[in-house]
């Protein structure tokens, strides 16, 4: 086995663990769970969903053992439904159910890509995503799948299926040049949040507040990404933003794990420096 293509795979699964994690403590974010409440989540807490990346992380690693071992790609689906399995058993919330598809996609894509070109990973995504639906039993109709029949709606499996364009073609672009423009990791993720909530086709939101809900994500989304070129203070609006999710009760799940997966990409290939990832990952960071 080739040493360094294994120590990439461990450094990527490490890095999607801290992403997600990055994603939790971001805050202020509308409708979503982070360090100032709850979001329109009353069923969850930080804690909640500490332990839940905790889960993510066993599962990581047991995808990188399997993928070192010469395993199917079968069987690293099963991985995944087991993980899903326990995620529900110890805590009885389905958070993070997405991250763990996207996450063991981009790990195991990256794997079979046999480098960390963007190129590579995005032809080996497309062509494990095709395998992964064609392979997928249809008598057990999921949550996202009754979400995208009703609303005729693309969602995680679109998004798979194309090599994931809203992490390559969206939001790491969005952060590099905010990060450019601005010198601010802060305002940086912000800017990346603002264009994922345009570009996501986000079945949590359609699932809660349908069409109307998510064009208005998609309108405030803009309205973030405005104030931050204007090079405004974009708190406050997503302080009200998050006021009025909760009336509302929507959340943007789908742009959570993206934010998640952007995060570990770039923690991996050493953008975000280390004294940053510390604030995130020791919770420092407050609203506000």
């Amino acid at each position: 086995m080739n040493c360094s293509r294994a120590l990439e795979l461990k450094k990527l699964a490490a890095s999607l663990v801290k992403g997600a994690t990055m994603e939790l403590y971001l805050t202020p974010k509308p409708g979503l769970v982070d360090l100032a409440d709850t979001g329109s989540h009353t069923d969850l807490t930080v804690p909640i969903m500490e332990q839940s990346i905790a889960y993510v992380g066993d599962y990581l690693e047991e995808i990188v053992q399997s993928l070192q071992n010469g395993q199917a790609f079968e069987y690293q689906k099963e991985i995944a439904i087991r993980a899903e399995r326990r995620l529900f058993d110890n805590l009885g919330t389905n958070t993070h159910k997405g991250y763990i598809f996207l996450s063991g996609m981009l790990l195991i894509a990256q794997w079979h890509a046999g480098c960390s070109e963007e190129a590579n990973i995005r032809q080996a995504l497309a062509s494990l995503s095709e395998k992964f639906f064609m392979s997928t039993v249809t008598g057990a109709e999921t949550h996202g799948q009754r979400v995208r029949e009703k609303f005729k709606a693309g969602g995680i499996v679109r998004e798979s299926i194309e090599g994931f364009p809203s992490l390559f073609d969206e939001a790491l672009p969005a952060y590099r040049a905010a990060l450019k423009r601005h010198g601010c990791n802060t305002v940086a993720s912000f800017a990346m949040m603002a264009r994922l909530m345009q570009v996501v086709e986000d079945t949590t939101t359609l699932h809660r507040a349908g069409v109307e809900g998510l064009a208005r994500v998609r309108r405030d989304g803009r309205q973030l990404e405005r104030l931050i070129a204007a090079g405004e203070d974009c708190v406050a609006f997503l302080e009200e933003l998050n006021r009025h999710y909760i009336q509302m009760n929507i959340t943007i799940g789908g742009v959570a794990d993206m934010l998640g997966l952007a995060y570990g990409m770039l923690i991996a290939g050493e953008e975000i420096p280390d004294q940053h990832q510390t604030s995130f990952l020791s919770a420092e960071i407050v609203p506000s």
